[in-house]
């Protein structure tokens, strides 16, 4: 019966090298390479892996596992990373599911495999008693709960802690020659790693060909979401900086959208657009609160000296914070909403399908191009028609947005002019700082209200409020030089 003891420290050390070995072979005679040879008892560690019943963490290549001690991991291809317990679900005796739920969408999940780990761990040590090289002889059988039939894998590792010792070269030439040598009539073969069997949620259609303008259109969907559901995790987790690539990414995809109509079929495309404008609302509530709470010091700098004291620093960080986490929670809640998995669905079904619009079959240069110009215009119109109020420069920034993401979604389809994305990230720049002035101006404005309700004194409220005004007009002059040069 192998031990259930943990294995060594030392048996924790990245590997020199590392041997698949295909039957039941034993490790060769290590006693004339070292003047100690330790060989502990096997230690077997079970592991669980888990999904839902379609498979859909194995259809992305990710891994849900949870060790006999209770802990869980997370593997998306380039190894297992320990994953805690969900933010606001504290129970580790659940799965964890925020850095998943983006692909399970609300499914169950269960133990799908059972997986045990056996190593048997070898050192070798010098005259002086120091560790020259490990060696792990590893095996792995894995298969479904409720069933007998394993199958299983194996390999042998080396390990030097990079001292390159002539104990370790001599140890790798050994394992080498064992590894490589022609099977035993007596060794037992090791049947192949089992792989968890996904299942689609769809049939792919036939995808456009290579040059059209629905191929471009789907390749830079695909594109997108990668990033969203490599941010949404994040998100989920409360990660720095995280609801400012969700919004951003959000964004992106409603741009592509709206920008290249007509090459996939639009009532998807804009029924896919609105839920997305959804997200990307309650998005920007969380993120306009990340600024006034993020911001409040900058706005204190731009205050004079004396105007705002620390006590009303104090009372106007804890509403600003407490306003920072509501609205970051009520964004956590609508990434577990039906209606956050149903837009994630119909973005899949949209690159599944890739469904024709008018447009599908134009050569994507053309379209690229025809489509680009239309975005020019649009930004032309607004800025020539002379109006400068806030909302107006809002729409001027969100065109210019959607432009400039319009000519970094179309890669290298054109040279369309991208050597003007600098100026067109000014344009957003230069409008958004000055809109976020007005925000934080509006909020301190709004936060003066329960503070005056409290008996406090709001002289700090106003004097902030007044200094982000002062911000807000000299960005509303610097914004028209740069709208100038468009």
């Amino acid at each position: 019966m192998p031990s259930q003891h943990p294995a060594p420290d030392t048996a924790r050390t990245d590997p020199r090298r590392s041997w698949r070995i295909p039957d039941d072979r034993r490790l060769p005679a290590l006693e004339p390479l070292a003047s100690a040879v330790e060989r502990h008892e096997p230690v077997t560690l079970r592991e669980t892996v888990w999904d839902a019943d379609e498979r859909v963490l194995a259809a992305e290549g990710v891994t849900l596992t949870r060790a006999q001690d209770g802990s869980w991991s997370l593997d998306h291809g380039d190894g297992p990373e320990p994953v805690g317990a969900d933010l606001d679900r504290p129970d580790r005796e659940q799965p964890p599911r925020d850095g998943v739920e983006v692909f399970l969408r609300g499914r169950a999940v269960a133990t799908v495999r059972v997986r045990d780990t056996t190593t048997t761990l070898v050192i070798l040590r010098g005259k002086d008693g120091r560790v020259r090289a490990e060696i792990a002889d590893v095996r792995v059988d894995e298969g479904d709960p409720d069933t007998s039939v394993l199958r299983s894998a194996r390999w042998w590792a080396l390990s030097d802690g990079g001292r390159d010792g002539t104990t370790a070269r001599a140890a790798e030439r050994a394992l080498d020659d064992a590894a490589t040598e022609p099977p035993a009539t007596s060794a037992v073969a090791v049947p192949p790693a089992p792989v968890l069997a996904p299942e689609r949620r769809g049939n792919r259609a036939k995808r456009p060909r290579s040059d059209t303008a629905a191929a471009f259109v789907v390749r830079a969907l695909e594109s997108l979401r990668a990033d969203l559901v490599a941010v949404d995790p994040r998100v989920r987790a409360d990660d720095h900086e995280s609801v400012h690539d969700f919004r951003k990414v959000v964004r992106r995809l409603r741009s592509v959208l709206a920008a290249y109509r007509g090459a996939l079929d639009r009532e998807a495309t804009e029924a896919l657009r609105a839920a997305l404008a959804e997200a990307g609302r309650v998005a920007g509530v969380a993120r306009d609160a990340e600024v006034v709470h993020g911001g409040l010091f900058r706005s204190a700098a731009r205050a004079p000296d004396g105007f705002v004291d620390a006590p009303t620093l104090d009372r106007i960080g804890e509403q600003a914070a407490a306003l920072r986490s509501a609205a970051a929670a009520e964004l956590r809640l609508a990434l577990r909403s039906d209606d956050w998995f149903r837009t994630l669905d119909a973005l899949d079904q949209l690159l599944l399908r890739a469904p024709a619009g008018p447009h599908a079959d134009d050569a994507a240069a053309a379209f690229v191009t025809k489509r680009i110009d239309r975005e020019r215009a649009r930004v032309r119109r607004l800025v020539d028609g002379g109006a400068t109020g806030l909302d107006v420069l809002h729409e001027i920034r969100k065109a210019a947005r959607r432009l400039r993401y319009a000519l970094q979604a179309a890669g290298d389809v054109a040279d369309l002019g991208k050597r003007r994305l600098g100026l067109l990230r000014r344009v957003q720049e230069t409008l958004g700082g000055a809109l976020d002035a007005a925000h934080a101006a509006e909020a301190y404005r709004r936060l003066s209200g329960p503070a005056a309700r409290d008996g406090a004194d709001t002289f700090g409220y106003g004097a902030l409020a007044t200094a982000e005004h002062a911000v807000l007009e000299r960005g509303l002059r610097r914004s028209r030089k740069v709208l100038a040069r468009l």
